[in-house]
């Protein structure tokens, strides 16, 4: 293996600190194991003899005899493995320390590869469904929107396997878990098991001043593929009650609602050009004064009629009618000739711009892009493209010509969103990126929840063991900037510093920060 040399040495050198000797720590290693493994589970002592071992320098191979839940707590758990340690270990010992963490992630990345297709994502998921349901039956789908805590989420995990049968699957997606239950016996049956879910979460989401919201969707009936079944079992738990689950209704369906409403509109304003720009600044903390570094180009349109239409419904709508592609041309466009304006009167930095995960099927994307930085004079290496885990982790194989193709034109790509998909930090070692974008629900937790405090943390040092550049969105508060500050974030994006501005204004904070440096 072709980090087993360089893992044996830090392994090594980890050893030599004799940390299991260390009184305090063995209690906090297992009361760690303890708190996020089932209870009764065989994680539970596999993990605790696993990370005492890592501590003393040793990495057993516990991977292939932990179950599916086992397997997806490795990110979780190593993170937290890592701060508890370093709490014990010299400053300069941090790097040795990230590599291992990078190193055990990576064999629980590999060895979850290997399970069965389900284990993966849930368009692969559904098509194992398929095999175990008879014809006369249902695959269901449950949407539980929990919020994007993650210990909140990982209790729920850890209660809902309770329900689980072998052939059934349960994944973190958006703010909420999903469950695919194969062969079921229709919408009563469909109901008992989403009454079940709902029970065995109330007493923890009780606690959290929470009640469950569960949305079904049925496959066949309301949905031929993973995406359309999942946006109808989100539109089910935005339509129920807090105490009742509901079956997905297209009468009560926002989203077909919000298609019907906004298509005829959207449709004119791409022939009319009626849509706008603003920009949201990204800035680098400083102790003194913050420094402009880029800016976030973000799509708004108003309505002549409907007045503001918030963009992702926008983006929502063009994805349904098939029409991302002249969204994005314009998008693309539109943003490079406003930074050619901006550069022209003293603008330096990068400009972000967003794709969707549609973008990177489209085989012209790269040619589109060459076109328009050519056009609007704008060197490949001052634009970033932004990206979603679910771009890429559901499919990997095919977007990853279209981050070759742009990283061929000297653009750099960031991952958008982290935190809210399923992808892993060793998952990202196979990624052409070179940023990373914290979602905001773990920012805007950072100094209420120490386990997100502790994710967020962890993320960043690791980022830069990948030689990542670190952003954190929907910074909006003193407090959370001097955390980010100490934690090394590189960049801060948020209403702290300011709102989305229009192309003048944007050049204006500019200058403002220029003039105060």
């Amino acid at each position: 293996m072709k980090n087993s040399a360089p893992l044996a040495s830090d392994l090594s050198v980890l050893a030599q600190y004799a940390l299991g000797k260390i009184e305090a720590l063995i209690p906090e290693l297992d009361q760690l194991a303890q708190s996020h493994c089932q209870e009764k589970s065989s994680d539970e002592p596999l993990y605790c003899d696993y990370l005492l071992s890592l501590t003393q320098g040793e990495a057993k191979d516990i991977w292939p005899q932990l179950s599916p839940h086992g397997l997806s707590l490795a990110m979780v758990l190593l993170l937290n493995w890592r701060s508890a340690i370093l709490a014990h270990l010299p400053s300069d010992t941090e790097t040795l320390v990230n590599r291992l963490c990078l190193a055990e992630l990576a064999k629980a990345q590999l060895h979850t590869n290997t399970l069965s297709p389900q284990a993966k994502s849930p368009m692969q998921g559904l098509e194992n469904a398929k095999l175990h349901t008879l014809a006369e039956r249902n695959i269901t789908l449950l949407y539980i929107e929990l919020g994007h805590s993650e210990s909140l989420r990982h209790t729920a995990t850890q209660q809902l396997s309770e329900m689980l049968r072998q052939q059934d699957t349960l994944y973190h997606i958006d703010s909420g878990l999903l469950l695919i239950l194969p062969n079921i016996a229709g919408e009563g049956h469909a109901l008992l098991a989403a009454n079940r879910a709902q029970n065995l979460l109330m007493q923890s989401l009780i606690s959290n001043a929470m009640s469950p919201r569960i949305g079904i969707a049925l496959w066949p009936e309301h949905g031929k593929n993973t995406k359309q079944l999942i946006l109808a079992a989100q539109a089910a738990a935005k339509q129920c009650s807090n105490e009742e689950p509901a079956i997905y209704q297209a009468e009560r369906d926002i989203q077909g609602q919000l298609l019907a409403k906004l298509e005829k509109p959207l449709r004119e304003a791409l022939a009319q050009n009626r849509f706008y720009l603003a920009f949201q600044p990204q800035v680098q903390p400083d102790p003194t004064t913050p420094i402009y570094k880029g800016a976030e180009a973000l799509l708004r349109w108003q309505d002549p009629i409907l007045g503001n239409i918030r963009p992702d419904e926008a983006v929502l709508v063009a994805e349904q009618l098939g029409l991302m592609p002249q969204l994005t041309r314009w998008v693309i466009h539109a943003s490079l000739r406003e930074f050619s304006q901006l550069s022209q009167a003293g603008l330096i930095g990068s400009l972000s711009i967003n794709l969707t995960p549609s973008n990177l099927l489209d085989t012209r994307l790269a040619h589109e892009v060459e076109n328009a930085l050519t056009l609007w004079n704008i060197p490949g290496e001052r634009v970033i493209f932004e990206i979603t885990e679910s771009a890429v982790i559901e499919d990997l194989e095919a977007p990853i010509s279209s981050l070759y193709a742009l990283k061929a034109l000297g653009c750099k790509l960031a991952l958008d969103d982290f935190g809210t998909g399923y992808a892993s930090l060793s998952y990202l070692k196979r990624l052409p990126i070179d940023e990373l974008k914290i979602d905001q629900s773990f920012i805007r937790t950072i100094n209420h929840s120490e386990t997100d405090a502790h994710i967020v943390e962890s993320v960043i040092k690791l980022a830069h063991t990948l030689n990542l550049s670190v952003v954190a969105e929907g910074v909006e508060d003193l407090a959370t900037l001097e955390t980010l500050s100490a934690y090394g974030c590189n960049l801060i994006q948020g209403y702290y510093f300011s709102r989305p501005l229009a192309p003048n204004d944007l050049l204006q904070f500019y200058r403002d920060l220029q003039q105060a440096n």
